[in-house]
């Protein structure tokens, strides 16, 4: 018989947990030693302050705004990285004509882009948007890219000596084969839209997580920075999760090729 589905997924993802679970009891032994709430709260003080925000209600907008704010940048960085790093892939005339671009305008700071962002998009949801897909387009870019180019060309000869068209040769093989790549590529976007959007929100929003850092900053009120830099952690990682579980069930090929075992 085989393994208990449930014993294997809870193996699995206590093996996740651990490393994270080590991190925060670093952090409650540091602040107990510290013994300084206004530099470092405990854990339990933090989590005590988390539960208190979500019960009042005061805590679910700014999660709500920025995980809309978030999403949208990445979705549109996805659908449009994925095209075109799909169409250098496939265009040896778009690689030499967009590679080099890429690789001068990737190393340019984003978040150094926000004042002409609010100079020409304004403050409102557009502009942080688009400083969200600005950063997250490049990793999704160059891994499809990186994807569609390592595709064994042993495939597509195959393919093409089966009679497949060129609509079918893209859909059936190329992608599939690439698709581990653009995955990741899409585990990489999804950090960086996180991480960007606590700079857009810190610098013109009233509201988010990343204003509500800001803001309780000035206030003094660390317990409330670390409930919405653990927020930001938590939510970063629920959604890195789920693109590796869809990872996992799109490429179960690729995983178990490498010797890995879905979370």
């Amino acid at each position: 018989m085989g393994d208990n589905p449930l014993s294997a997924w809870v193996t699995r993802n206590g093996l996740t947990i651990v490393p994270i679970a080590f991190l925060l009891a670093i952090w409650e032994i540091a602040a107990r030693i510290l013994n300084d709430p206004l530099s470092l709260p405990t854990l339990g003080a933090v989590l005590t302050k988390w539960w208190e925000m979500l019960s009042s209600g005061e805590l679910v907008p700014h999660i709500w705004v920025s995980t809309g704010r978030s999403l949208a940048g990445f979705t549109v960085a996805a659908v449009l990285g994925i095209a075109i790093g799909l169409l250098m892939g496939r265009s040896q005339l778009l690689e030499r004509l967009l590679n080099p671009l890429i690789s001068f305008t990737y190393p340019i700071p984003k978040i150094g882009l926000l004042p002409l962002f609010i100079l020409w998009f304004g403050l409102g949801e557009q502009m942080k948007v688009i400083v969200i897909f600005t950063a997250a387009i490049y990793p999704v870019i160059i891994n499809t890219f990186t994807g569609i180019r390592g595709v064994p060309r042993v495939l597509v000869w195959r393919a093409r000596t089966f009679g497949a068209s060129t609509h079918e040769i893209l859909f059936r093989v190329v992608l599939p084969a690439a698709l581990p790549h653009i995955l990741s590529g899409l585990r990489l976007a999804m950090g960086i839209s996180w991480i960007v959007l606590f700079a857009a929100e810190m610098v013109a929003a009233r509201t988010g997580l990343g204003f509500l850092i800001l803001y309780s900053e000035q206030v003094f009120q660390t317990d409330v920075v670390f409930v919405a830099l653990l927020t930001i952690a938590l939510l970063g990682f629920l959604f890195d999760r789920f693109i590796l579980l869809i990872s996992h069930r799109l490429c179960d090929w690729y995983f178990r090729q490498a010797g890995e075992e879905a979370v």
